[in-house]
């Protein structure tokens, strides 16, 4: 008997004699159907869950919706999943993780992209870091558009993903899954967006004013002020100094300003002299170092501002707070060498901001790939930034 010609999506020793052995290809016709239906009916999921669709995708797999009552479980390993379900916002540094993960795992697979931020990069899709669709960088069979999308959504795309492999094992033509138009869809938001004809031309001026005074939305003392279109303080708190850091400060350090809603600003030669001191008086936590980029405007050089927080421990606890101010070519002594907490923490200012820390003993990227170009946190950046290949 004759070899049967037909369209074919995978190769097999075994079953590549069964069609070339006369009489033993009578029973390829059955065979066929049952691998069709094991396949579709056993689809191992690979989980790349990075934001709040992963929640959505971990409830599919529980009692309510129960994913493996259609075969569907999930796997630690690309090696043994013929799916995988992107479920979350996907960044350019994650993007050449998730696409090596992809490039592991055998042949068939498919690709189910759940949720807008997966599908389109949606709120954050004009921002540096993110991937406008991963269907930039990789194939997507099926798309569950939401945000997020529920388990039910996603069981769904799952029996559409199983229509095309039916399709394609009998050899028919499958048609392309069309992607969500979300511009289309995502309602535009309550304030105009910055470049909108529609925008208040001094609505940057006032938000940037409220931003100033430091007043959440949630604070006490708030209140909502419908005119302007933001919240608006009606009183401002004015936090306790501790006078302990001032007599320290004003005495040992000749700092003569202590402004009431900012830390104090310290020299960098006299900052690790600061920290040390401190150190020894008790402040033994390492909270925080926050910096900050100042561009160069007329009259003033281009600065970055770096803040420092440490506490006491035990029963009244107290914090010490300080800035220090320098030309972003000007490197800051690091305070590693006194606590280890701010490794990492320095590690990010250098980072997203381009604060060099002087001593410090492996200062090099942590957030963005090691080959980023610039520093995405200083306000010269642009938010828009392309990064090739990825965006």
């Amino acid at each position: 008997m004759a070899v049967i010609e037909e369209p074919r999506s995978y190769f097999h020793p075994l079953y590549d004699v069964m069609l070339s052995t006369p009489g033993l290809s009578v029973g390829v016709a059955p065979l066929d159907r049952l691998l069709t239906w094991g396949l579709k009916n056993a689809l191992w999921v690979f989980p790349m869950a990075t934001s709040c669709c992963g929640i959505e995708l971990m409830a599919s797999a529980a009692a309510r919706v129960d994913l493996d009552r259609m075969g569907t479980i999930m796997r630690a390993s690309p090696r043994q999943s013929d799916v995988m379900v992107v479920a979350g916002t996907i960044t350019v540094k994650m993007a050449p993780r998730v696409r090596r993960l992809w490039d592991q795992m055998p042949e068939p697979k498919w690709c189910i992209a759940m949720g807008s931020c997966a599908i389109s990069g949606d709120f954050y899709r004009n921002l540096y870091p993110v991937v406008p669709g991963i269907d930039t960088f990789i194939p997507v069979d099926v798309y569950v558009p939401g945000c997020p999308p529920n388990p039910e959504a996603l069981m769904h795309g799952l029996m559409r993903l199983q229509e095309k492999i039916g399709l394609q094992r009998e050899g028919k033509l499958v048609p392309s899954e069309p992607r969500p138009d979300f511009d289309a869809m995502v309602r535009p938001p309550a304030l105009s967006r910055i470049g909108d004809a529609a925008r208040a031309a001094d609505l940057s001026d006032r938000q940037e004013q409220a931003a100033l005074t430091m007043c959440p939305d949630a604070a006490p003392g708030v209140v909502e002020d419908e005119e302007k279109g933001f919240a608006q303080p009606a009183t401002q708190a004015t936090p306790p100094l501790n006078t302990e850091l001032v007599e320290l400060l004003r005495d040992r350090f000749g700092v003569t300003e202590f402004p009431l809603n900012a830390p104090p600003v310290v020299s960098a030669d006299k900052h690790l002299e600061l920290a040390a001191t401190l150190q020894k008086m008790g402040y033994r936590q390492f909270l925080f170092v926050a910096a900050s980029h100042r561009p160069a405007k007329e009259g003033s050089e281009d600065l970055c501002e770096v803040a420092y927080g440490l506490r006491t421990v035990g029963a009244g606890t107290k914090e010490a707070i300080w800035q220090v101010r320098v030309p972003t070519n000007q490197t800051v002594p690091s305070l590693v060498p006194l606590f280890a907490g701010a490794d990492w923490q320095e590690r990010e200012q250098y980072d997203l901001v381009g604060v060099k820390f002087a001593g410090h003993p492996d200062l090099r990227r942590i957030m963005m790939s090691d080959d980023w170009v610039g520093h995405p946190l200083r306000r010269d950046y642009p938010a828009d930034k392309e990064c090739a290949p990825w965006r």
